[in-house]
């Protein structure tokens, strides 16, 4: 009688914890607290049981701003959104309510970073830079005399006008302080 309670006890507090446990997120894309440092295209929300259909999260910003997320689906423990629009650098917090396998209603938060270098917009403008340098070496034909361009010569006055002017406001400014 003794081993059978012992045995019985022994299996109570065994399993007990999986007759009172409710599903919880085993993992998650991005992870909680992680800096995320290239372009975010999907949320993945994986949990430790099967989710029913009807869960669901949202995205929002420092702000409290809801950012649209997209084709938001529910596969066996899964849940997945696309973001259509590449996230700006700053702080996010995704909100999820699921409906676990046994019916209960649960909820939780996942707070993440942005911080995508902006290299690609530089790239861009610099190329577009060079190809307009390019370009105007291109059109600027130096004649047969040697002599500059037309509209080199006009580029030419247009900054010694501008520098005499400078001087000359400087020279202004220095000559009333001088008066006082």
């Amino acid at each position: 009688m003794k081993k059978i309670l012992f045995f019985s006890f022994i299996f109570l507090l065994t399993f007990i914890g999986n007759a009172f446990a409710h599903t919880g997120l085993e993992t998650s894309s991005p992870q909680q607290g992680k800096v995320v440092e290239e372009e975010l295209k999907q949320i993945q929300l994986t949990f430790e049981t099967k989710i029913e259909q009807g869960s669901t999260f949202t995205l929002q910003n420092s702000s409290g701003e809801t950012i649209p997320v997209d084709n938001i689906s529910v596969v066996e423990r899964q849940l997945v959104g696309d973001i259509p629009t590449p996230l700006q650098n700053g702080d996010y917090k995704i909100n999820w309510n699921i409906i676990g396998a046994d019916g209960h209603l649960i909820e939780g938060e996942i707070s993440f970073s942005v911080n995508v270098p902006e290299e690609e917009t530089t790239v861009e403008e610099t190329t577009e830079v060079e190809q307009a340098v390019e370009e105007n070496e291109a059109t600027t034909v130096i004649d047969a005399n040697n002599e500059e361009p037309e509209q080199e010569k006009s580029n030419n006055s247009i900054l010694i006008i501008a520098v005499v002017l400078i001087v000359i406001i400087i020279g202004s400014f220095l000559f009333m302080r001088r008066k006082k």
